[in-house]
């Protein structure tokens, strides 16, 4: 250990902080302010996470013995859904809105499988290089209104509500106009009384 010019010891480097067995989400903040990020629901932001933290792509390109698995990430829904800590709907969904605002592409849809031995859906995440191919990066080219195709999970996106976007433009009590007298009625009265 060593010394800085104010007294402070300093921590030198240890070799067995250099084996770490953790693995880590690289999060980039240009990513937070795309549209595709904010339109996102907030499960389906965890459900990125838990995927980012299991690719390996930027790990492949630093270490020789690192693989990059981008392409082949698997994650099952009941699995997902134990790892965020929410219903298996939930969890479907969040994959659902993925595929959407573009984050995720399935590689390979899943199989039923005989005797039980089926074989989850395969995702690629859109912002990380995959073996022999760069990031195609589609959340910088998604708008509003113009999602694209879900190949999985499609079953659990939420159905749309009519009338929803003119709902949320209305106000619930609207105040009354100005230089409106405002009398109370009657069984108002009755209860002051």
């Amino acid at each position: 250990m060593g010394s800085c010019a104010r007294g402070h010891e300093v921590m030198g480097r240890h070799r067995q902080n250099e084996n770490r067995t953790e693995q880590f989400a690289k999060w980039i903040y240009p990513h937070r302010l795309l549209p595709a990020w904010k339109s996102l629901t907030f499960p389906a932001r965890d459900a990125y996470f838990h995927l980012a933290v299991r690719c390996f792509a930027e790990t492949a390109e630093k270490r020789r013995n690192a693989t990059n698995n981008n392409g082949a990430l698997y994650r099952s829904l009941r699995s997902l859904a134990d790892d965020m800590g929410c219903s298996v709907k939930t969890a479907g969904a969040a994959l659902a809105d993925l595929q959407a605002k573009g984050w995720i592409v399935c590689t390979n849809e899943w199989e039923r499988g005989l005797d039980g031995k089926g074989k989850t859906a395969t995702f690629r995440l859109t912002m990380m290089p995959m073996p022999g191919r760069t990031a195609t990066k589609e959340p910088e080219r998604w708008s509003l209104g113009h999602d694209y195709p879900v190949l999985v999970y499609a079953s659990y996106l939420p159905k749309p509500r009519s009338r929803r976007l003119e709902n949320l433009s209305r106000k619930q009590n609207p105040p009354p106009h100005s230089g409106t007298v405002v009398q109370p009625k009657r069984t108002q009265l009755k209860a002051i009384k």
